[in-house]
């Protein structure tokens, strides 16, 4: 085979190995059985999707590229999988909590945080799992986002509507952030502060209940040292993806959201009555040279919500937010 041929099949057999389309189409890269709710995700350093399942009491692993699922952690039944994030390479925390899904409502004193080492972890073993804390104190843990401190995370209460510092080093943990704009004042969707991430000092946060996206400014121990802004208004907004320079892509009411650092809105997939983001729960940019631009979207496949009465399963999908201007 010449060199220039086998480039050309290595090319081809790249292109067609991805997780999307070369335009602005969403697809589905992994569709869970019916009925399973995916509600975050992380992003190994190899590419790798992680997915927290509420309804399952699991975290999956997706490879986007070969297409492909695996359990990684199945907890124990009742106890949901929601808030995810990196702490160290490799090393994520996870947090769960028992979940009354009629009331949106975490059953007091349930929730716990957890050590998942995916350098140690092997297929079929609970060895790489391994329990940080109780969080007896919180509501329903949602979001975490990793501080500068080694081994420190916040952790978005939605249920109680604040923000909790962890140091998953010793188990500690402690309010650090607790306002009434984080607090949802919407009798039918109890549910505060939900997303977070940090950008340039700046922890973001959504308030699904209030239909809000905010940010603060924090310092290195997450503690707020200026007022809380609203950035931008959209409808139930629940977590997101930040770029470098502010950008949110955030997902909710079945859309996808552009907002810019600025506060404007646009709407790139997806609506309201529209099937093609049903459910949509997180939302993660790709890690590897070849799906950089790549966002991925894990939803709960209408199971809160169905569109038209429209149940099929939590998906992860992806779209490729560079072919929007």
């Amino acid at each position: 085979m010449t060199t220039g041929l086998f480039a050309a099949l290595a090319g081809f057999l790249l292109v067609n190995s991805l997780p999307f389309p070369d335009d602005d189409a969403v697809v589905v890269v992994w569709q869970f059985p019916n009925p399973t709710w995916i509600e975050n995700l992380a992003v190994r350093v190899n590419g790798e999707i992680l997915c927290t399942s509420l309804s399952r009491d699991a975290v999956f692993m997706v490879n986007p590229f070969e297409h492909t699922e695996l359990t990684v952690v199945q907890f124990e039944p009742g106890n949901g999988a929601l808030g995810i994030a990196e702490i160290s390479n490799d090393v994520f925390v996870v947090v769960t909590c028992q979940v009354d899904l009629a009331t949106s409502s975490g059953v007091p004193g349930s929730a716990a945080a957890w050590k998942l080492d995916m350098n140690a972890w092997t297929l079929g073993a609970d060895d790489a799992v391994t329990l940080i804390a109780n969080l007896t104190d919180v509501g329903l843990p949602d979001g975490v986002v990793a501080l500068g401190e080694p081994g420190v995370v916040l952790i978005a209460d939605a249920g109680k509507g604040l923000v909790w510092k962890l140091n998953t080093n010793t188990g500690g943990y402690t309010i650090v952030i607790q306002d009434d704009i984080m607090i949802s004042s919407n009798p039918h969707i109890p549910l505060g502060v939900d997303g977070v991430h940090i950008v340039d000092g700046y922890l973001y946060f959504t308030n699904l209940g209030d239909n809000i996206l905010c940010r603060v400014s924090i310092d290195a121990a997450g503690n707020a040292t200026d007022e809380i802004e609203i950035v931008a208004v959209m409808p139930a907004p629940d977590d997101f993806a930040l770029t470098a320079d502010g950008t949110a892509y955030v997902v909710g009411a079945n859309q996808l959201y552009r907002v810019s650092p600025t506060g404007e809105v646009d709407v790139l997939a997806g609506g309201i009555n529209d099937t093609t983001l049903e459910g949509a729960t997180s939302a993660q940019f790709g890690r590897t040279r070849d799906d950089a631009g790549v966002l991925y979207i894990g939803t709960n496949g209408g199971l809160l919500v169905p569109v038209g009465g429209r149940l099929i399963g939590g998906q992860l999908l992806a779209i490729n937010v560079d072919h929007f201007a």
